[in-house]
């Protein structure tokens, strides 16, 4: 495979479709922030009710991982290039990338979504379109991409993924004492697909002169309602020996639906330490979400065959007809075992559970004395999934001036690098209009490709009541 055919896949990879955290962090500590239930189902609405524009209530988009642009593209001097170029030396073309590059995309849009107090307490009630991709990329796979010298090369851990569903929630919140609220949200999950691919273990040992030895354990599983690998693709050595393996251009979606079905919680509590006699204007408060799962009731999984393949040279070639192996021949013969390595078998139909990718925030809350209208606050923010897996510590002013508008910067820093956030809340009667960045955008390329590895723009139009 040609290098710039290698680096189309990982372009797309990075920056097509990869994005998460899919709430707004920055509005976190905004009394008027419609959707605050989300980042804690503890949460109260200094209105009566909300409801939200159909599709427009509430959309989400981020992107988070530590694979940015400015690793993929590096200027030679004259011009801007990829790493891959020959004018970029090696040393530099490596600097940007970890042990792992991952990126992940995330999708949130509120289809249908209101809120009411009732019930001795606030309740929510939201259809929502839930959206993740994520891909992570070895430093051994990239070191390979550009180099290919006579070494050995990790690729273990390569992977991609993708998981979209949509979630039906019903939250409560009350006043249980002066100091104490608490929440909770249930969802019921509706999956429309999971797709995985990874190299468990994979090496690419090019060390030997004489032969290189090629090995990997891969596998891949799709969740999908009606979803078929189609007719297997039969194959022949040289040698004559056949064997079969997945032709990726017969995979067939024969009636598409709901391929899963789940539940999730939500749970949530702020403690007021005024309230409770302690320091008057500081609040303390937890969530825990997406404690759940969907379950897959046909998961079609595939494997490779895990052998070592050997290429051991071309040795004993034939020249001009004189004695030996035709050198078609023997590119055959290692095109064929090459094939094997990364060939996948169908190994049948299952049913699979996948858990959420959960998050935890804590806040703390401190109202200033001498201006009530203004608090400071901090909010720690953990993302439990695996490889994708991040925290990040945010500190923020928020100030409402007026009853209908209120705003918060912040600065955040953590596994995600450092970034500036803000949001911007008008909500005069009737109408509440919001937006805000916890990544704000910086620097683009003439492509406008933001540089940075972490962006995304939250916002929603609602009717409150």
């Amino acid at each position: 495979m040609k290098k710039n055919k290698i680096f189309s896949v990982l372009a797309a990879l990075a920056f097509c479709g990869t994005l998460s955290a899919q709430n707004l962090n920055s509005a976190y500590f905004l009394d008027g922030y419609t959707f605050a239930h989300q980042l804690n189902p503890a949460k109260d609405y200094d209105r009566k009710g909300y409801v939200s524009f159909p599709l427009l209530g509430n959309i989400n988009t981020s992107l988070n991982g530590n694979l940015s642009a400015t690793d993929i593209f590096k200027h030679n001097g004259s011009k801007l290039t990829t790493f891959l170029h020959p004018s970029i030396p090696m040393e530099q073309a490596m600097s940007g990338f970890a042990d792992n590059n991952h990126t992940r995309f995330g999708l949130r849009m509120d289809i249908l979504g209101f809120g009411f107090k009732a019930w001795g307490g606030f309740n929510t009630f939201n259809i929502t379109l839930r959206s993740n991709v994520g891909a992570n990329l070895p430093y051994g796979m990239m070191e390979a991409v550009k180099e290919l010298s006579n070494k050995n090369y990790d690729i273990s851990g390569l992977s991609i993924d993708a998981m979209s569903w949509v979630e039906l929630g019903l939250g409560h919140s009350r006043q249980v004492t002066d100091a104490w609220r608490v929440g909770g949200k249930v969802k019921v999950l509706f999956g429309a697909e999971h797709a995985k691919v990874k190299i468990n273990q994979g090496q690419l040992n090019l060390s030997a002169p004489d032969r290189w030895t090629l090995v990997a354990d891969a596998e891949a599983q799709m969740s999908v309602k009606g979803f078929t690998w189609g007719e297997m693709e039969q194959k022949e050595y040289s040698d004559g020996t056949r064997y079969e393996q997945i032709n990726f251009d017969n995979i067939d979606v024969e009636s598409p639906g709901l391929g899963g079905i789940g539940v999730a919680f939500d749970l949530g509590a702020e403690w007021d330490l005024g309230e409770q006699g302690w320091l008057e204007g500081m609040t303390v408060s937890a969530s825990l979400l997406d404690l759940g799962f969907i379950s897959w009731s046909e998961t079609h999984k595939a494997s490779n065959k895990g052998k070592e393949v050997i290429i051991d040279g071309f040795n004993d070639i034939q020249i001009d007809g004189g004695p030996g192996i035709p050198m078609e021949d023997q590119t055959d013969s290692y095109s064929d075992r090459f094939s094997d390595l990364i060939a996948l078998e169908d190994d049948g139909m299952v049913k699979t559970n996948s858990m959420l990718g959960a998050t935890l925030n804590v806040g703390v809350e401190y109202e200033m004395p001498f201006y009530d209208k203004l608090s400071v606050g901090l909010l720690s923010t953990t993302r439990f999934q695996g490889e994708y897996t991040w925290n990040e510590e945010r500190i923020s002013a928020t100030v409402s001036p007026l009853k209908w508008l209120e705003a918060s910067v912040n600065v955040g820093f953590g596994t995600l690098g450092t970034s500036f956030g803000w949001v911007a809340n008008i909500h005069p009667k009737g109408f509440n209009l919001f937006v805000g960045m916890d990544h704000t955008i910086g620097k683009v390329s003439k492509q406008y490709i933001p540089l940075g590895s972490n962006t995304g723009v939250t916002m929603g139009i609602n009717f409150p009541f």
